[in-house]
Order: structure tokens, then C-alpha cells, then sequence
């Protein structure tokens, strides 16, 4: 069984050990990460999308926790050509199921492979994870409008409201977090507002039988499981050595 905190000291690791890459909005998914790989049959007859792509260090910390990828790859992360590149490349790590990187475009690519997975009449469940800056795309609303007219049952879409980006709060940012579980709902999903790192909670609603696509808006916190790093709302800060260290203690101290 995945541990989200052990994915969260890989994905410290790996950031600091490259002084590159982004650590709030992956910690915020720990818990997602680790019951979509613990529970589905994640590159198999389950899809998973990250659209907020620059969070995929913790899918890669997940990947490696499998076995999927070795130590060699992880120490690879976000060199030039590495199969591990700062964004999600299907190309160069064929065990992903889409490239994303360009905020907004992940749940059109979701809505295709949902689709398909109908024509095919395949079984499995597409699973697609969005920011809470990435909604204020507007393609993610044209897809948002066109997933029910589809009857995409087979589709489930993660908004992480950590409630940070990296120009400051979403909320001051652009006003459409208001109702936000109703606007959705209005458009036809069966929409549901959870706690992002309750893993009971989470497990249950993802579980939940619905006629119709499913958007499940994560309430999360930006760096969850190290306190400085919450209290931030770390976007792409890096730590130093003295902050790698704490934050490592206080992560190794919740196992």
C-alpha cells in the first residue's frame, strides 16, 4: 500500500536534489495518488490525467514506490531527454497515459479516452486531475459542458483546491470559486465536495455509483504534511538545506 507521506519525502527529494520542480501541489495529491494507484489498474484498464501537469513528481514517487521506475530514473528527474521530465511525457515514459504540461487541456484529452472507452465498450474508469488555478482555462468549461452530453459515466475529474497558484489565491484571482460545486453541477455531473486528505472520504466518494460524469472538487492544502511549507502555500519555491532537513524530520515523523 502506498504511503502519502513516503510519496511526499520522494517527491522532497527529488525536488531538492534537482533544485527544481514543484512541491505544493504535489503534496496536496498525495492522498489521491495513493488510492488511485493503491485501487485501480492505473496505464491498464484505468487512465489517469494529470492536467495539472507540473505536479508530477508525486506520480513519479508513486511509479517509483511500485516499482515502475527504478533509482537510476528518479535521479534523472528533469535533466534534458530524461523519460522523467519536469512535465508529464508520454513519449519518453510510455507507462503515462497523456503529455500535459499546458494548463487546461487534460480534461478534453480525459473526455477522449472516456469516449473511446465507450465506443470500445471497454471497462475502466478515466480519472482526471485538475488545479483550481488550471479551472480559470476556458476550454476546461467547454469540456465540462460537453462531458454529460456524452452520458461519460466512466469519467471522473479531481479539481485540487489547495487554494494557490503561482500568482497568489485563485480566489482573488479570478471570481468563479463561489458555488463552484453548484455551477458544475449545473452543467449535469454529479459534483461532490470532499476532504482531499481524508483517504476513507476520498475512497467512498470516488466509489460512488452516478448515471453521469463525476467531479469530486478536493478540499486540499498546498504542502500538506509540512508545516512551513503549508503555512506558504509553496507554488515552485525550492528549499534549502536547512528547510530540507526539517521538512524530512517532520515528514518521517508521520509514518
Amino acid at each position: 500500500m502506498l504511503d502519502p507521506n513516503i510519496l511526499r519525502i520522494k517527491v522532497l527529494e527529488m525536488v531538492y536534489e534537482k533544485q527544481s520542480g514543484h512541491i505544493g501541489g504535489s503534496f496536496s495529491i498525495a492522498e489521491l495518488i495513493s488510492i488511485l494507484y493503491n485501487n485501480y489498474d492505473i496505464n491498464g484498464t484505468d487512465k489517469l490525467i494529470l492536467s495539472k501537469g507540473h505536479a508530477v513528481p508525486i506520480i513519479y514517487a508513486a511509479l517509483h514506490e511500485l516499482g515502475k521506475i527504478s533509482d537510476e530514473d528518479l535521479k534523472l528527474f528533469r535533466e534534458i531527454d530524461s523519460p522523467l521530465q519536469g512535465h508529464p511525457d508520454k513519449l519518453r515514459l510510455p507507462i503515462l497515459d497523456a503529455t500535459t504540461g499546458s494548463l487546461g487541456q487534460g480534461l478534453s484529452i480525459g473526455i477522449g479516452h472516456a469516449l473511446a472507452k465507450k465506443i470500445k465498450d471497454e471497462n475502466g474508469n478515466v480519472f482526471c486531475i485538475l488545479g483550481d488555478g488550471e479551472i480559470q482555462e476556458g476550454q476546461i468549461w467547454e469540456a465540462l459542458m460537453y462531458a454529460p452530453k456524452e452520458k461519460l459515466n466512466n469519467l471522473i475529474c479531481f479539481i485540487d483546491y489547495n487554494g494557490g497558484q503561482s500568482e497568489g489565491s485563485p480566489d482573488d484571482i479570478m471570481p468563479i470559486y463561489k458555488n463552484l460545486k453548484e455551477k458544475i453541477s449545473s452543467f449535469g455531473w454529479h459534483c461532490q465536495s470532499l476532504d482531499g486528505h481524508d483517504l476513507i472520504t476520498l475512497s467512498d466518494g470516488i466509489k460512488t455509483p452516478s448515471a453521469r460524469p463525476k467531479c469530486i472538487i478536493l478540499n486540499t492544502i498546498k504542502g500538506k504534511g509540512v508545516s512551513f511549507i503549508e503555512e506558504g502555500k509553496w507554488h515552485s519555491s525550492i528549499p534549502n538545506k536547512e528547510q530540507y532537513e526539517l521538512a524530512l524530520k517532520e515528514l518521517k515523523e508521520k509514518l
